[in-house]
């Protein structure tokens, strides 16, 4: 294989995916979705009416393209989507809360 057809593979895998074993990958999906919608079939029919179905929602698998680049429509079961890791809503700048040594459980024991 000549450098430039390599360059042309690996530029093909950058933008498919990776060539090898993507079948299985996505029949292991498409298996795990399948058991999901087995065990709420199986739930609703064991649960009485009006209650909650035991087995939970359906949630659709990501597939391993897109693993590191999920689509925008993912649901990170994130209840906070507007805040970000300080509680600040989004376009907001404020600083980090301040380091208490005191709350911290990993601090070093205070001599005196």
């Amino acid at each position: 294989m000549t450098a430039r057809e390599f360059k042309e593979w690996e530029a093909y895998e950058r933008a498919v995916g990776p060539i090898d074993g993507m079948y299985e990958r996505e029949m292991l999906c498409e298996l795990h979705e399948l058991l999901q919608l087995n065990n709420i079939l199986t739930g609703a029919a064991i649960t009485r009416k009006g209650k909650k179905n035991p087995a939970g929602k359906f949630r659709k698998v990501l597939r391993p393209d897109q693993l590191f680049n999920p689509p925008a429509d993912w649901d990170d079961d994130e209840d906070d989507e507007d805040e970000d890791e300080y509680g600040n809503e989004e376009g907001k700048k404020k600083s980090a809360p301040a380091y208490d040594p005191a709350s911290d459980p990993f601090a070093p024991p205070s001599r005196g």
